[in-house]
């Protein structure tokens, strides 16, 4: 129970009806979720607006409503008020939870891809030097002992505050969490404060969501709008032209890291095989050399972020190379192997860029032909879709086009979009069934050959018609392996 005015702290109210010395037992913005003497905080979402659920809220025993609209309630229920609801809800989740954020330093990583690598990476580092860190992403929350399995990359306001308070309680000191755009968009970490904000890249994802790319890194650029204004460090790529972009609009104190353009953290004498990616890192603090247990050279750029994560918190040289080659990513260019002669990796590109970058990294460390396996998710960008289709049949030798995660669309119709990329005589092969195409792909390969998995990575299901069902492509490959022997 938290009295309503210290659950307004730091809200920007434009106007408020009835009491506001009262004391409130939870808050919820789902109606559904309400109970007696709960606030109920809505807004105006991407397909309902929240404001047309006040009756239930109230019905269900809300005593207090926070909107962005002028409404009227009845006696007894106070109205509060403010220009933007899904600030006003973060700023309220983090007062219901006692603000435990507050003591952790925040590290924050954004960019299309390269997040939870990079996030990966930087957990083993300060494992490595002895920093109590959790994790949050993708692939779940760590922290201590403890894993939350994962739900969306960032999470909502109210589960948010809820696990910073149980890492801040577990004594844990640093948080290491990827930002996603829909995230920072949607204000969900609104009233946050970061000590390190890292961007990775900026390809074409979400358009669906964010509509084009300049409101798409706008979306990225609020997360160094909330850099810490002492010592924030925002870590930038200086091989992608939007670190110009962050630094010109935002100007924060800045490290970069590239492979190709001059940078604060450079890489050279790199080697990359299946079986290692190894790289010498020439960093302020001197020179690392380091022997990944990830593979593809694109992880060059995810293990110098990481590397800049780990000089700005004073990890010794010593310990970054340490948490760098004991870092494993599931998902993330994973091998499958049953001692098969050819190789079959799975990894979690679902852009163009992405599938791009996977595309040659495994094409350079291919002897014979490389088979691309891949689709596209159902009810997001469809603009990716045909140019996914001509990245794989201009790298690959061989493309089997079949079905991501469709959820509610129809998967002939993703796939049709799919196939409009592929030029004029690409070899390809069109198998809607996800588990009938990897074992078409791993029956095709030959010795010497690569088949690169590609869209879940570490997903264990597959979504359709808005049922997950159990999949997961490490598991499915494998069991074709084995049938090999």
């Amino acid at each position: 129970m938290v009295n309503l005015h210290r659950l307004l702290k730091g809200v920007n109210i434009l106007s408020s009806i009835g009491e506001l010395d009262k004391d409130i037992t939870g808050i919820a913005s789902d109606s559904r979720a309400v109970e007696p003497g709960c606030a109920f905080v809505c807004y105006e979402g991407v397909n309902v607006d929240g404001h047309t659920f006040i009756p239930q809220a109230i019905q269900n025993g809300a005593t207090t409503i926070v909107g962005e609209k002028p409404e009227s309630v009845p006696s007894g229920v106070t109205y509060i008020q403010t220009p933007n609801g899904r600030i006003a809800f973060s700023l309220i989740a983090a007062n219901w939870y006692g603000n435990p954020a507050d003591r952790l330093k925040l590290i924050g990583i954004t960019g299309t891809n390269g997040k939870t690598s990079t996030a990966h990476l930087a957990h083993s580092i300060f494992k490595a030097a002895g920093l109590k860190s959790g994790l949050m992403g993708t692939v779940g929350t760590r922290y201590a002992d403890v894993f939350v399995e994962p739900t969306i990359t960032t999470l909502e306001p109210l589960t948010l505050h809820e696990l910073f308070r149980d890492i801040a309680d577990a004594g844990v000191d640093y948080v290491i969490m990827e930002t996603s755009s829909q995230g920072l968009a949607q204000h969900r970490l609104a009233g946050l404060t970061f000590e390190t904000a890292v961007f990775t890249n900026l390809t074409q994802d979400h358009l669906d969501y964010h509509e084009t790319m300049e409101e798409y890194l706008n979306a990225k650029m609020m997360l160094f709008q909330q850099l810490n204004p002492d010592n924030g460090l925002a870590i930038l790529n200086a091989d992608d032209s939007a670190s110009d972009s962050i630094r010109h609009q935002i100007n924060p104190p800045s490290l970069t890291f590239g492979v190709e353009q001059p940078a604060d953290l450079l890489v050279c004498n790199v080697e990359s095989t299946l079986k290692r990616l190894s790289f010498v890192a020439d960093t302020p603090k001197g020179n690392i050399s380091a022997n990944l247990r990830l593979l593809g050279d694109y992880n060059l750029y995810n293990a110098l972020a990481a590397i800049g994560i780990g000089v700005h918190h004073d990890c010794s040289l010593e310990a970054i190379q340490v948490g760098l080659e004991s870092t494993i990513v599931p998902g993330r260019f994973e091998l499958v192997d049953r001692g098969q002669p050819f190789a079959v990796v799975v990894d979690y590109a679902h852009t163009p860029d992405g599938l791009e970058n996977l595309l040659i990294a495994a094409r350079k460390i291919t002897q014979g032909n490389l088979i691309s396996v891949f689709g596209c998710g159902g009810d997001r960008d469809r603009g990716k879709r045909p140019k996914m289709g001509n990245i794989s049949a201009t790298i690959a030798d061989h493309s089997v086009v079949t079905s991501d995660n469709p959820r509610t669309e129809e998967p002939d119709a993703i796939l049709a979009d799919i196939v409009e990329g592929l030029p004029d005589g690409a070899s390809y092969d069109l198998i809607q069934d996800r588990r009938t195409a990897i074992g078409h792909a791993i029956e095709l390969a030959k010795a010497g050959d690569l088949v690169a998995i590609a869209g879940k990575g570490h997903e264990p299901y597959q979504e359709i018609n808005g049922v997950r069902f159990d999949f997961d492509d490490r598991e499915i490959a494998g069991e074709f392996l084995d049938q090999l022997k």
